[in-house]
């Protein structure tokens, strides 16, 4: 059983569903079956695991696959949990990692309509917003359904943190940051991009599809939803920031809409 060759592992709402989904159509690519492991937050995780006994647990997600592609997976909130870095290191010292962002506004309010549809959030947006921080502080992070799971709309958001994390562990040749509108507006472009970060032959992908639509129900709420995007832009500001600093020290671009 081989090691993992690369990860997609953030951010939650930002695409990292279609990107998974366009890389298992390259022919050198394996990606886990399922999309996401969740192996590394998983709650009875221990960094007691050997890495051949990782392997081993990643091995049911990759039968019949050949070692000789590249092997995948897509798991989101290991950007998030930033103590699931290291761990990653210890794993694969040569792990390649990539980074999708997105609008943390936009980010945070599709995160909330999704945990509605699941049924794991009862509380107005406007009131979620505001008790998540005293819903983190209560609550472990790794027990399944814990509000760090589920609630945790605005902190996912606090990309400059989780970068710096990442960085301190990776080289920035290991980690390919992108924004979730190039894969929308210049899917061909992004695609080649990330193959030549993985370093495997330029495919011709398919057009860009929509491989899942999170509007939910916004548009039936046009004005409260654009009240609580414009809070969350100003609440996101400095962050945002920070952010652009991080990625113009990475050699990242960082000239996206939504942090000019």
């Amino acid at each position: 059983m081989k090691s993992l060759d690369f990860m997609i592992i953030g951010a939650q709402k930002a695409g990292t569903t279609a990107l998974s989904h366009f890389l298992a159509q390259h022919p050198q690519i394996v990606m886990a079956a399922g999309k996401e492991v969740h192996l590394f937050d998983a709650p009875d995780y221990s960094c007691d695991w050997t890495v051949d006994e990782i392997d081993q647990r990643y091995s049911a997600y990759f039968e019949g696959a050949s070692p000789e592609k590249l092997w995948g997976e897509a798991t989101p909130i290991y950007l998030y949990w930033t103590e699931i870095i290291p761990e990653l290191k210890r794993y694969n010292p040569a792990l390649k990692l990539i980074v999708l962002l997105r609008d943390p506004a936009e980010r945070a309010i599709s995160h909330y309509e999704m945990e509605k549809v699941r049924a794991n959030e009862t509380l107005p947006l406007w009131l979620a917003l505001l008790k998540e921080p005293s819903r983190l502080a209560r609550e472990g992070m790794r027990y399944l359904g814990s509000s760090h799971r589920c609630h945790s709309y605005v902190d996912r958001g606090l990309y400059a943190q989780q970068l710096i994390c990442l960085r301190q562990h990776f080289s920035d040749e290991q980690i390919l940051v992108l924004d979730n509108a190039e894969l929308k507006h210049d899917h061909a472009k992004t695609m080649h991009k990330v193959c030549r970060f993985l370093a495997i032959a330029d495919e011709a992908f398919s057009q860009s599809e929509q491989v899942f639509s999170g509007n939910y129900k916004q548009s039936r709420f046009p004005l409260y939803y654009a009240f609580i995007k414009a809070c969350l832009h100003w609440r996101f500001r400095r962050a945002n920031q920070q952010l652009k600093c991080v990625l113009t020290e990475m050699g990242a671009g960082s000239d996206w809409h939504w942090l000019k």
